[in-house]
């Protein structure tokens, strides 16, 4: 069975899936009986056209052009963008065509459009590669755990983030200095935004959670939270304690069967699973009602791990093409009518790290702890620190299980107070 490929980008992941494609082309052939011939490419770049037109016999930096192709079957999408990728495949499912993508953003943001467009087309839209780079996360809830009710997910989707949170906890370094250390290894961006301030990590909570319960989570609905408040002082405070700071995807579904998706810094004890995930590598933890508590983990974006879930998800699509029944997996869950409306994070009851900066003066204990007692906060702990700046005091509480809005409306109180030298750092602790 010849399966045809357009596709669309020629960067780090499409040189990778052009390269695996030609180094298993005759195992899937031998072996599956599937012939994945490229027969068009794209970029828009013509030194890249020009660099790869020996892989396939036509080229063109028109993607709209390549959707229109008679002789692709499939279109393969690793681009990016979230704009102009939304008509590449509405084009390609109106010329009825599959599509595989490595698109999170795309995905989040036009999912709910795309989803039931190719439904109503009868065309597949496999998006393995879009979360976890080389992590098989998304045909695991698709279909590996369908037996399982998932009772909550937490994931480190973000390499880019837990690379720098790595080197300030081994290297005992600030956060500025792990950044641009990430960034003259090629980990982080010119521009770092997108990563350290958790857009990338949510994009991708937004499509697990939408899997893990069956409605469509918009990432717009989600609270989110980057790292760049992290200090070195909260890294090692947590290593005190026996924890470690990770940037956490958290997905929940309480009995009533309302949906919790944030993305936040989080204290984890360091026998914790997730703990152990440290440089550029991504996991997924997973609570699951039949296998239990489950880590998937491994390498979260590069050329070849993102390549390898792309080949996956060709694969995939070419056995149930074979079958003669090619009816794709319902995702009708992304449409409007099942749109699941999020708790907020105000909702959210866990033990919090709170981290104020204060004048060095007799009663300031006294006024803080008032608040919180007032607001139903107990304190579990407080620490501070034997040498300090007079005027810029650090004092750590830890406070027993606590409703983030009651921590919230607390520390309004509290930063208002003239004692208090700058706004209170706060990190949740995950369990």
């Amino acid at each position: 069975m010849k399966i045809r490929v357009g596709l669309i980008g020629l960067g780090t992941v499409g040189s990778g899936v052009l390269d695996l494609l030609e180094q298993h082309r005759a195992f899937f052939t031998k072996e599956l009986g599937f012939d994945f011939e490229v027969v068009a490419i794209c970029s828009r770049s013509q030194a890249r056209l020009d660099r790869f037109k020996a892989r396939a016999p036509w080229a063109t930096r028109d993607p709209l052009a390549l959707a229109a192709n008679p002789n692709v079957d499939v279109i393969v999408e690793v681009a990016g963008g979230d704009t102009h990728p939304k008509a590449w495949l509405e084009s390609a499912f109106a010329h009825k065509k599959h599509v595989v993508t490595a698109n999170k953003a795309l995905l989040a943001k036009h999912g709910k459009e795309l989803f039931p467009l190719a439904a109503k087309q009868g065309c597949f839209l496999l998006f393995e590669a879009a979360v976890g780079g080389g992590i098989p996360i998304i045909r695991t809830l698709q279909e590996s755990f369908i037996g399982n009710d998932i009772h909550g997910l937490a994931c480190i989707i973000n390499g880019t983030c837990n690379y720098i949170l790595t080197e300030m906890t081994r290297g005992k370094l600030p956060f500025a200095t792990a950044l641009q250390r990430a960034q003259e290894l090629g980990y982080a961006e010119a521009d770092p935004a997108f990563d350290i301030e958790g857009t990338d990590s949510a994009h991708k909570v937004a499509l697990l959670a939408s899997l893990c319960y069956g409605r469509r989570v918009d990432v717009e609905d989600m609270s989110v939270e980057g790292i760049t408040s992290v200090s070195a002082m909260d890294i090692e405070m947590a290593e005190e304690l026996g924890f470690c700071i990770k940037l956490l995807g958290t997905v929940s579904q309480d009995k009533q069967g309302r949906i919790q998706a944030d993305v936040y810094p989080a204290l984890l004890e360091k026998r914790h699973q997730l703990a152990t995930v440290d440089g550029v590598l991504n996991a997924v933890f997973l609570k699951t009602s039949a296998v239990g508590p489950l880590l998937l983990t491994g390498a979260g974006a590069g050329k070849l791990p993102t390549a390898s879930s792309v080949i996956s998800d060709l694969v995939a699509l070419a056995r149930q093409l074979a079958t003669g029944n090619p009816k794709p997996m319902n995702m009708g869950f992304f449409a409007d009518a099942h749109h699941a409306k999020l708790l907020p994070i105000d909702e959210l009851e866990t033990e919090f790290y709170l981290r104020l900066t204060a004048v060095d003066k007799p009663g300031v204990l006294a006024k803080v702890t008032a608040i919180l007692g007032e607001e139903g906060i107990s304190i579990r702990a407080l620490m501070q620190k034997p040498e300090h700046d007079p005027e810029n005091v650090p004092v750590i509480f830890l406070t027993h299980t606590a409703k983030n809005a009651h921590v919230r409306r607390a520390l309004q109180r509290i930063d208002a107070l003239d004692i208090i030298r700058a706004p209170t750092q706060v990190i949740r602790f995950y369990k």
